[in-house]
């Protein structure tokens, strides 16, 4: 007997894919960082540094290793819309994360000013989860260009989201 499975059609999707970026500088950078180990060690050293070489390239290493693994804590995002709810997939660099969520027990998606360290300010668009958590849908330094993406989040929530009230 064949069985029918259903699929549930995905209406809309939403991404925030700027976390491969970093992960790629950072790969970039450990790569470059590994051949110039090697270089060091096939050659005895660095001669103009001489027996400075090893706690350099030792220091090199550990700010390698401290942005790889603030890298690994950002995720790609991925949101599907449909009819039934809610898909709300996270992958990170080592593991990943899904749930579904009634779209009813979602809040409105809402723009954030954020300023980071330098001073400059950033806006975030960001969808508030049922279980506590928020995910940073869009984020950009033109508030607009974040508003205009949240209207359209939350356009497409009411549209095609049963049960969706904010």
């Amino acid at each position: 007997m064949v069985k029918r499975v259903s699929r549930i059609s995905i209406r809309r999707v939403f991404r925030n894919d700027k976390a491969v970026v970093a992960w790629l500088f950072v790969a970039a950078s450990i790569g470059v960082l590994g051949c110039f180990s090697y270089l060091a060690w096939r050659d005895g050293g660095i001669p103009q540094i001489g027996r400075w070489t090893w706690p350099l390239l030792g220091v090199f290493w550990l700010f390698c290793a401290g942005a790889a693994s603030g890298v690994a804590n950002l995720s790609l995002l991925r949101i599907e819309l449909s009819a039934n709810g809610v898909q709300v997939r996270e992958r990170f660099l080592l593991n990943a994360r899904s749930a579904r969520y009634h779209s009813r027990d979602l809040g409105a998606p809402r723009v954030e000013r954020v300023i980071d360290s330098d001073g400059d300010e950033r806006f975030d668009g960001v969808l508030d989860l049922p279980d506590g958590r928020r995910v940073v849908v869009f984020e950009s330094a033109d508030r607009a260009t974040v508003q205009r993406c949240c209207d359209e989040l939350l356009a497409s929530l009411r549209a095609l989201c049963r049960g969706f009230s904010a």
